[in-house]
């Protein structure tokens, strides 16, 4: 194959890989998106096959997250390069087993068959490295493709949404070695000792393993699916609340502008009033809604105090704050509950901050960017707050535990696991995509909210500042958005939901990540086979 074809491979593959997180229609795309870029890996050296494969990640998160660019055009080259390497050694190790030493080894059922198994599982060892390392940003992971999938989402509540990456990816591999081996001229076969009887039988063992694979999970997606549907709908004591988010849809270099602050207060004010009308039980603003330092703005501050006792119900706001004074000047990112009386219920801290955004890592050493790039000095708070309500829906007094998750906090599983392991009934994602403009990045963000639904069977309810505003039932499901004339982003607009309680503990609410860890070990039994087969080959 010349460069040129690999060349071409490759960057098509990117572009089938990152059509589904643009489109939610062209989830399907995703099963056989990486089959060209495996001809290329074919017969590579290990150096070829990084060199190619970082190439394919740079050009995917290039494609994917164009939208950065709004934000600071070096950050966005610099972060595409680094998450490139997480491909680069991917197809590093994938290569590695593509290619083993003896050429008949290729064709034969069983090692087709392990890397069917094994190369899937280095895929999702480097996601979950990628979730992790530097602070980590598990954004637009492959099995996020299939968010609108819902049927064999399903799996996530025992793997996690690294379980959908795996079936993706094994698919892939599946479908490759299957069109490789039908590609193989018959003489060449002969040559290497396959007759066309074991041709059938090797693809008669891979179509057999695919199909195995996709009636388990369509199965278990479907018969989850068709339980919890008859059960909750006979349910008698269903628990219920209507929730209302506001979108107040204020441009991003609008929102810090002192000059248009009352404006910008009003709206918020406006949009509480017309969702308490509805009779919510609880109203949700926005990440950073308020327009000040809450400290700083001691009138408005009483103002919004005033807002809340009139709308007579629980209203959470996204704030930043100054924290306790007395412990020194520190800044936070809050989202703050204040009761029907008006007065201040609770306070969650962000823990998980945005790196080079909110705060500057191994800040001693790398003070100097803030002098090329405009960076927070926010501090992380310390606590997995949990909310108390009561909910008057049907004039039935519950009380309801919910946490919130402020800005990308939910794109991280294990910490929303915490949150609803410390008893949170529903969730809700308060956060600002404005910065990325009219561009899909709100919808990509939405997608890890739809996991989290499922792997912990939990409502998530999502207020942003110009949208996806939304509300995600625990199967998955989007079950309203704020719209106007048929757009969900950049419009101003209020949305109330009943959400009916259905929390329940799943696997992976139980158990974590046990999944990511199975595959830790795949990828140690790979290793063990190729170091295997090399002994044998040199003999």
């Amino acid at each position: 194959m010349s460069r040129f074809k690999y060349l071409f491979f490759t960057t098509l593959s990117a572009i089938l890989l990152v059509l589904p997180f643009h489109f939610d229609t062209l989830g399907f795309v995703a099963y056989f998106a990486l089959i060209p870029y495996f001809f290329t890996l074919d017969s590579k050296t290990a150096g070829g096959a990084f060199k190619y494969s970082y190439l394919f990640g740079l050009l995917f998160f290039c494609l994917l997250g164009y939208w950065l660019t709004n934000v600071n055009i070096i950050g966005f080259v610099l972060l595409a390069a680094y998450f490139a390497l997480y491909f680069a050694f991917f197809g590093f190790f994938a290569a590695m087993f593509l290619n083993p030493p003896a050429e008949f080894e290729k064709i034969s059922a069983k090692f087709l068959l392990k890397t069917i198994i094994f190369i899937p599982a280095f895929w999702v060892t480097l996601e979950v490295l990628r979730g992790w390392v530097l602070g980590g940003l598990p954004w637009a992971l492959l099995g996020y493709s299939q968010w609108k999938n819902i049927v064999w989402i399903q799996i996530a509540d025992i793997t996690g949404a690294y379980g959908v990456s795996y079936f993706v990816l094994a698919v892939n591999v599946a479908l490759y070695q299957m069109i490789r081996i039908l590609l193989i001229k018959p003489d060449v076969m002969l040559l290497l000792g396959v007759s066309k009887e074991a041709k059938i039988k090797i693809l008669t063992t891979i179509s057999g393993f695919l199909l195995a694979a996709l009636f388990l999970v369509s199965g278990y997606g479907m018969t989850i699916l068709k339980l919890r549907e008859s059960y909750y709908s006979s349910s008698a004591d269903k628990a219920a609340l209507r929730v209302s988010v506001l979108q107040g849809n204020i441009p991003q270099e609008e929102k810090w502008d002192s000059k248009i602050k009352n404006i910008i207060f009003e709206k918020y004010k406006r949009l509480t009033f017309m969702s308490a009308i509805e009779k919510s039980d609880l109203i949700v603003w926005p990440e950073t809604s308020f327009p000040g330092f809450l400290e700083d703005e001691p009138v408005m501050a009483a103002q919004l105090r005033n807002v809340v006792r009139q709308s007579r119900t629980d209203v959470l706001v996204g704030a930043p704050t100054c924290g306790d004074l007395e412990k020194g000047l520190r800044f936070y990112n809050s989202a703050i509950f204040y009761g029907p009386d008006g007065e201040e219920r609770k306070r969650y801290n962000k823990v998980h901050l945005v790196p080079f955004g909110e705060y500057v890592p191994f800040e001693p050493f790398l003070s100097f960017i803030r002098n090329f790039v405009q960076i927070g000095h926010f501090t992380a708070g310390e606590e997995r707050t949990i909310f108390t309500m009561v909910t008057r829906y049907q004039k039935i007094n519950l009380e309801v535990k919910f946490a919130a998750l402020i800005c990308y906090e939910d794109i991280f599983p294990g910490l929303v696991r915490e949150f609803c392991n410390n008893g949170a009934d529903f969730l809700v994602n308060m956060t600002n995509d404005a910065w990325f403009g009219k561009t899909s990045a709100p919808y990509q963000h939405a997608q890890a909210s739809v996991f989290r639904a499922v792997e912990n069977r939990v409502n998530v309810v999502r207020a942003t500042n110009t949208g996806f505003s939304c509300f995600i039932s625990p199967e998955g499901r989007i079950l309203d958005s704020v719209k106007e004339n048929g757009k969900e982003i950049f419009v101003t607009g209020h949305k109330g939901a009943i959400l009916t309680l259905r929390k329940e503990k799943t696997f992976y609410n139980r158990f974590g990540d046990v999944f990511s860890a199975f595959c830790f070990f795949l990828c140690f039994l790979a290793y063990k086979d190729l170091s295997r087969n090399k002994r044998y080959a040199r003999l």
